[in-house]
């Protein structure tokens, strides 16, 4: 059940104190704060009003990247962390599937949307695991979690072949297309033939009208990056703007001269980069110091590339550590690069709010006149903290309408008629 939203008052936004009103799911107003008689978060009358009290508020948190059927299956039917290595994640993810009951799955799916939605995420594209065995089970399973949940979260759902393109596969790719699937998924790393996999995907893409979003170069061997191969057929197919590749690891691997002409080729093409600091640090093994296995988002950014910090995975095989809260792994990512100052903070708050909202196709979001009221309430008053001190989530808006609040913070309910 969510609750429209008539105003927030108090809220503590980059312009300074101000009382925002919403109308259809939109910021309509923006007024400086006056002294308020309401009291507590959410009393209820006439009109909702919520009372930040000078917390701050900013726009809501999307998530770029994440696998919900791989999600809190960590002691599901004995799984354990595998260690270091992408290799036996993915052998212990296939038995998993071989072995443990699809009910298994849905639980650690549905655990994984609450994750989300607890720490602030109001979109995210969700990558849809397709295989011979499983055939477009999983796809099925996330379509019920995407109705079910959608006045809370929306789900993007992108199809991908995570043990390898066969032709049978390619045929459930193009089924699960049809079918509900939005984003055209790859991993060419997992297959001999990267360049064969690359054809079939933008293949599948040009065919379908659809977007590609590719895991890509996962491991710490600075030899052998795909980015030239993607940047090549995403401009051949005139799709710059609707490319996107995650993990991107060797990159953290490269020279710095090696890097420069990857992101000026990321950027040429308007390819966008994910970085995911709990899988890429925690299979990564060495890259530059201070770096490991995660991608340099700092030098991507500045070199024109549109970059965004995603969870990933949650509790399992890829990463035990990861838990649903995206400012955690923005604040991971910037202790791992070393970001410091106002230009670095403002890009760690971007990289999991505008920046992924643009690579699903999002109109704007956040605290201004005309942007979609998707917000997040934080429990601090001070913005600069909010990247280094990673504080908790009071309430988040999505679309004008409250889904989730602390309930320590429910204090009173009363009319408020002006």
């Amino acid at each position: 059940m969510t609750t429209p939203i008539a105003r927030i008052l108090g809220a503590r936004t980059s312009t300074g104190l101000v009382d925002l009103g919403i109308d259809a799911g939109v910021i309509s107003t923006s007024s400086i704060h006056r002294i308020s008689t309401v009291s507590g978060l959410s009393p209820i009358g006439p009109e909702t009003v919520l009372d930040a009290a000078g917390a701050v508020v900013m726009p809501a948190f999307v998530d770029a990247h994440v696998h919900l059927d791989k999600a809190h299956l960590l002691g599901a039917g004995g799984l354990e962390p595998t260690g270091p290595g992408v290799g036996p994640a993915i052998a212990l993810m296939q038995e998993v599937r071989r072995t443990q009951p699809a009910g298994i799955v849905e639980v650690g799916a549905r655990r994984g949307v609450e994750s989300l939605v607890r720490h602030g995420v109001v979109a995210a594209r969700a990558h849809v695991e397709v295989d011979a065995d499983i055939r477009l089970d999983m796809l099925d399973l996330h379509i019920a979690l995407r109705e079910e949940n959608a006045e809370r979260i929306d789900l993007q759902l992108s199809v991908f072949p995570q043990n390898g393109l066969t032709r049978e596969v390619t045929a459930l790719m193009s089924a699960a297309l049809r079918h509900g699937g939005g984003v055209v998924g790859g991993c060419p790393y997992v297959d001999d033939d990267q360049e064969a996999h690359l054809d079939t995907v933008f293949g599948l893409a040009e065919r379908f009208g659809l977007p590609v979003d590719l895991h890509l170069d996962f491991d710490d061997d600075p030899a052998g990056s795909m980015v030239a191969a993607v940047a090549e057929r995403t401009r051949a197919l005139g799709m710059q703007g609707q490319v996107t590749i995650g993990h991107v690891t060797k990159l953290a691997a490269m020279p710095v001269d090696e890097q420069e002409v990857a992101y000026a080729l990321m950027a040429q093409a308007g390819i966008s980069l994910v970085v995911m600091p709990a899988t890429d640090l925690y299979l990564g093994g060495a890259g530059e110091p201070g770096s490991r296995s995660l991608a340099p988002l700092e030098r991507a950014h500045a070199a024109g590339v549109r970059v965004a910090v995603s969870n990933n995975n949650l509790h399992n095989a890829f990463s035990p550590y990861g838990n649903g809260n995206l400012l955690q792994a923005a604040w991971t990512a910037g202790l791992t690069r070393q970001l410091v100052g106002p230009e670095m903070l403002d890009l760690l708050v971007a990289s999991i709010t505008d920046h992924p909202a643009g690579i699903l196709g999002r109109p704007p979001h956040g605290t201004t006149a005309g942007d979609v009221a998707d917000l997040v309430i934080l429990d601090t008053e001070d913005h600069h903290l909010v990247p280094l001190q990673v504080p908790s989530v009071l309430a988040s808006i999505r679309a004008g309408a409250l889904v989730h609040e602390q309930r320590s913070i429910r204090t009173q309910t009363m009319e408020v008629t002006s």
